[in-house]
């Protein structure tokens, strides 16, 4: 069984893809290609670039998956506004 995770460079995204990890699941990060990967380097997983704004790329990523953690946000909108 494969699963899915989004949001996996974030906090609670890479968070949750370690505990998977940990529990020995077959995982799979869809992944901005712009994404900061410092939380997902050298981890054993497999790798669909996509956005979540982009359902062929969504798609893409959930073919082959059982489960999916959705972690993703887009977190900008709780920013300051910078006027």
């Amino acid at each position: 069984m494969k699963t899915l995770v989004t949001g996996s460079t974030g906090f609670l995204g890479s968070a949750i893809l370690r505990e998977l990890l940990d529990d020995g699941r077959e995982v799979k990060l869809l992944v901005r290609k712009d994404a900061d990967t410092a939380n997902i380097d050298g981890l054993d997983v497999e790798i669909a670039y996509g956005d979540l704004r982009d359902p062929e790329s969504l798609q893409s990523a959930l073919n082959g998956c059982n489960i999916l953690y959705h972690a993703a946000a887009y977190y900008s909108l709780w920013d300051r506004d910078p006027q």
